[in-house]
């Protein structure tokens, strides 16, 4: 078996990497293959696969604000540590992945990419991060009884952690941020902890029962005899506050005559030293942090060893090596402590922060060595039963295969005993054409229809006629504010809110904007998708305060939704460069259009192969006024016909209507049969725009089997491929002289017509885009419907009426 290790430090930082290596070691004695993901640190052994570790971080280094900002979002969600970890997984290919210490260097973000590759996720609980921001359950010095799951400011009102209030802050937002999503729930296969206590305290904070094994530590046992004990006594472990430290030097003060080793590190050892002197104490020595032999030899020439911690662990590994080397132990009585120290068999217990109890065992002890050693022998023997390295290894080993076993069970999509209920947000509707989002409501949720989904639409009361369905799909109309900014925002709260309290299965959110509201249903256990039309944020008639929302639901697109769908290859490749994700790639569609016998183009005074057609929305990235300006300047005999209207854009439209003549005709909105006509009968048909998705328009046009002419940025030019013509963008004078040469020559756009729709036909058809995001519902809800048909060919061809 591979298994793939993750833990923030490649070195012996703490037991909890002590183990770390200690159960790799293990493993790899009995046959299998053993990597350690992890952050590049000079004080660890070199490995293969360092080159794919984060690179090093010190969060207590002095920084700039921008630097501590970047850090601080590091913590929370790190995308380089999940981009490693992708690039780990291909190298190491792991049947199984052990999570170990991964919090701020590694951040969580990882949980999530163990899930995307399908890698079971072990998460072995060392600490109680997940129900304490600060680890370790103590606030103000003691333990703290109430653990604030879903509750976490707490950590900052009550100033649980005692560095500065910012990093307070964000350990709060860290934990917000995982608990809203669902990380824990969502991305960890099972929870392992090493006791009991650890287990029901999170089985009181919600956790799935389940889900939590208990497996306890192992602890290797020297063949040789027991060493003869000295006369002192020894603290071995970190040297910070809620270790309880102090407490056992105020004791030593009432036992003049034990002499305590202290061994070990950490952030009060200063502290503590200056305490000793101030007490005037000659009985205590530091003797600085000690690892491996001499350890062991420390232990040895001890009688018996102190850890008087004042807050709850998840067990204590320094239990176990006391006990293995024939130690008793005398520790406080809190949490995990009592399943290892038995009260006067293999140790005693003290009260909390209880100086003059502590005193008192410690003398006691200490003046009957007999009772001791005979403690520690009984501490041996349980350690020997219950803490084997074989022990352990089986229990592991076993719940690695029932882990493997079940993902391909948990992965496997399940046929569905119902409808997949899925709800369309985001758009303003139905019936009326306003734009790509539109068309995507009525193509795609009609055939999703089709297929056996109930599709429900949220749409705009002012936009949508008062039906209560329409193709299948159940419509829901809600009020909005008409305005520029504040339209959209309104009614995607108001549907959410709705969407909310309804029995659905999928809320589907389409554009940037809607996608910031894609967290608010998963927290009901809905899954979420969101659809990315374009950058909305670079449209020019937007002011830098939309702008900046707009950017935000760019960012929020990324992170908040169960899966993110972007309509261009383009657009794949930016999420995947600006946000190391891997987005899932579902072009627009279009359907082909038969020729239609002119009729109401002649109203219009068109007349058929006579004309350049422009069809969307009247805004300045569409760059009208270019098209214009060249086409004057082409002085070509073609009609020039630009069909839509505006986006909260009136007055860039008052000024392009100044044109209108008899050779630039300017039109409304139009769809139906009277679009087919339009379509298919224009000569020539030109996109300009600066900017854009994928373009629905464009696929219309190709559809319809006309010559297209485009601007040549990357989202126009994926489509056209050679099956069209693109001019410079921006660049007046190459679109009149493009426009002046297709003009002129009829079979070269009859030729382009028929290649654009044979384009369509192989890769955009609608039939071929609803069967797509299925695929993505059926993979993202595990269900399958199994009445569905797939939709046909023969539904993408638009007769008309």
């Amino acid at each position: 078996m591979r298994i793939l290790f993750c833990n923030k430090y490649n070195f012996r930082f703490s037991g909890t990497e002590a183990y770390i290596f200690e159960v790799m070691d293990l493993l790899r004695s009995r046959g299998h293959e053993v990597a350690l993901f992890s952050m590049q640190d000079s004080r660890g052994d070199a490995t293969p696969y360092d080159h794919h570790f984060v690179a090093h971080i010190d969060f207590k280094a002095r920084q700039g604000f921008m630097a501590r900002a970047k850090l601080a979002a590091h913590a929370v969600y790190s995308t380089e540590a999940r981009k490693r970890l992708r690039q780990m997984i291909s190298a190491f290919r792991p049947d199984i992945a052990h999570v170990r210490n991964i919090y701020h260097h590694l951040s969580p973000s990882i949980l999530w990419e163990l899930k995307k590759q399908g890698i079971p996720a072990l998460y072995h609980l060392n600490d109680f991060k997940m129900l304490c921001p600060t680890y370790n359950l103590v606030s103000n010095g003691a333990a703290c009884e109430q653990p604030c799951r879903g509750k976490f400011w707490k950590v900052v009102s009550q100033r649980c952690y005692s560095g500065p209030l910012s990093a307070s802050v964000i350990l709060a937002a860290e934990a917000y941020v995982h608990y809203w999503a669902g990380t824990y729930e969502k991305c960890v296969d099972h929870f392992l902890v090493p006791s009991q206590f650890a287990k029901q305290l999170l089985i009181q904070n919600g956790f799935d029962d389940s889900k939590i094994s208990v497996l306890n530590h192992f602890q290797v046992l020297d063949s040789s005899r027991v060493a003869v004990p000295g006369d002192s006594i020894l603290y071995f472990g970190r040297l910070s506050a809620e270790k309880g430290v102090s407490d056992l030097i105020r004791a030593m003060k009432l036992v003049p005559k034990v002499h305590l080793v202290i061994a070990g590190d950490g952030p009060q050892r200063t502290e503590l030293q200056m305490l000793t002197l101030a007490l005037n104490l000659r009985n205590v020595e530091f003797v600085g942090q000690v690892q491996g032999d001499e350890l062991s030899r420390l232990i040895d020439s001890a009688r018996f060893t102190v850890l008087p911690s004042r807050a709850y662990e998840t067990l204590g590994k320094s239990i176990l090596e006391s006990f293995a080397r024939g130690r008793a132990v005398i520790a406080s009585d809190l949490g995990s402590r009592r399943e290892l120290v038995h009260e006067d068999r293999t140790g005693l217990l003290h009260q909390v922060g209880n100086v003059e109890q502590l005193a008192g065992a410690i003398s006691y002890l200490h003046e009957r060595p007999d009772i001791a050693m005979q403690m520690g022998l009984e501490g041996r023997k349980l350690v020997e039963t219950y803490h084997s390295p074989e022990k352990h290894y089986q229990e592991l080993i076993t719940l690695y295969d029932r882990l493997r076993s079940r993902e391909s069970s948990m992965y496997a999509i399940k046929p569905s005993t119902g409808p997949i209920r899925v709800a369309f947000i985001g758009g303003r509707g139905v019936i009326s054409k306003y734009s790509g989002i539109e068309t995507y409501y009525e193509e795609v949720g009609k055939r999703l229809v089709a297929m056996g989904y109930d599709v429900t639409i949220y749409c705009r009361s002012y936009f949508t006629p008062a039906l209560e369905t329409y193709e299948g799909m159940r419509l829901v109309r809600l009020p909005t504010m008409r305005s520029k900014h504040l339209e959209t925002l309104v009614h995607t709260i108001l549907s959410t809110m709705h969407v909310i309290f309804t029995k659905c299965d999928i809320v589907h959110y389409h554009a940037l904007g809607p996608a910031l509201f894609s967290l608010a249903p998963r927290l009901v256990l809905k899954k979420t998708v969101v659809t990315v039309q374009g950058l909305d944020w670079q449209r020019r008639k937007w002011g830098w305060c939309a702008s900046l929302a707009l950017r935000l639901g760019e960012i929020a697109s990324a992170f908040l939704p169960d899966l993110t769908i972007v309509v261009s290859k383009q657009l794949q490749r930016y999420y995947r460069s600006q946000y190391d994700i891997e987005t899932k790639y579902i072009p627009n569609g279009a359907t082909l259009r038969q020729r239609s016998k002119p009729m109401k183009i002649l109203e219009w005074g068109l007349d058929p192969d006579n004309y350049v057609l422009f069809l969307g929305r009247f805004s300045p990235e569409k760059n009208l006024h270019l098209l214009i300006e060249a086409y004057e300047m082409s002085d070509i005999n073609l009609k020039l016909a630009l069909a839509g209207g505006s986006s909260h854009t009136d007055a860039y439209e008052s000024q392009l209507r100044k044109h209108g003549s008899q050779r630039i005709v300017f039109l409304d909105w139009v769809s139906g049969d009277e679009l087919s006509e339009l379509l298919t009968n224009a000569a020539l048909f030109v996109l300009p725009s600066e900017l854009e998705g994928l373009s629905l328009a464009l696929l219309d046009a190709m559809g319809a089997g006309r010559c297209v002419l485009a601007s040549d940025i990357p989202e126009n030019r994926e489509v056209i491929e050679d099956a069209g013509f693109t001019f410079r963008a921006g660049d007046v004078e190459d679109l009149a002289r493009m426009l002046a040469l297709l003009a002129s020559d009829p079979e070269v756009r009859a030729a382009a017509g028929r290649a654009g729709r044979k384009i369509v036909e192989e890769r955009y058809l609608w039939s071929q885009i609803a069967n797509e995001v299925a695929i993505g519902y059926e993979r993202l809800t595990g269900r399958q419907i199994q009445s569905s048909s797939t939709v046909t060919v023969a539904e993408d061809v638009h007769r008309v009426r």
